[in-house]
């Protein structure tokens, strides 16, 4: 007779279960990526604008240029300030999504600890039949000597 562990099916839904938290966390991570990657071409793009700025006002530069850099300047924040905000959200989608798979293999380790164990015992009960049953041979032989 071989081990069955008797929880085996609920084994392979907490592995499951850790296998989509993990899918999950790269998917969230892969977002956060692609936001923050965003947030730095537009903060890179404000310090071009600036730095251009600057550099014509040294020069001279007309009111009316002036003013289009100020506004372009302007509406740069507020995408700046959309896109910081999601990304703070993908952030947080990211560490809920850690945390979950944290949990799930945690999860995980307790059932596969708990099969390790009923599997050692599954081994010393065998190992006691088999005594048994050794034993239980060497009388016969005894016996029937």
């Amino acid at each position: 007779m071989s081990f069955r562990y008797t929880l085996q099916k609920v084994l392979d839904i907490k592995e499951r279960e850790k296998q989509a938290s993990e899918n999950e966390f790269s998917k969230a991570t892969k977002q956060f990526e692609e936001m923050a990657i965003r947030l730095y071409d537009l903060l890179k793009k404000k310090e071009d604008l600036e730095s251009s700025c600057q550099r014509q006002m040294n020069e001279g530069i007309p009111v009316h240029q002036l003013q289009q850099h100020q506004t372009l300047l302007m509406r740069l924040n507020m995408d700046i300030e959309r896109q910081q905000h999601s990304t703070n959200l993908a952030r947080n989608t990211m560490y809920q999504k850690q945390k979950d798979l944290v949990d799930a293999s945690i999860e995980l380790k307790k059932y596969e600890k708990m099969k390790e164990i009923k599997h050692a015992e599954y081994i010393e009960e065998q190992k006691r039949i088999d005594n048994m049953r050794m034993d239980e041979i060497s009388l016969q032989l005894y016996v029937n000597r």
